[in-house]
């Protein structure tokens, strides 16, 4: 994912509790397996719970076609 392969771990440097990943191709395995691993990190160390998400091209396009209007 991207120049540096960095972007899942700057992403959850940032002081949110909800993270979610888009991208209009199909999304390897690995990246939701990364996004977990932050994400319980991320928890224990705050004390909180991290949310997470991934979202490919097939749930884009669902998402367009449930909410078209919104998408114009």
């Amino acid at each position: 994912m991207g120049k540096n392969g960095d972007q899942i771990q700057r992403l959850f440097k940032s002081a949110a509790s909800i993270f979610f990943v888009q991208y209009w191709g199909q999304i390897a395995e690995s990246v939701t397996e990364q996004m977990q691993e932050f994400a319980r990190a991320k928890s224990a160390i705050e004390g909180d719970p991290i949310l997470f998400g991934v979202i490919d091209g097939d749930d884009s396009n669902r998402l367009i076609k449930a909410y078209a209007k919104h998408f114009q």
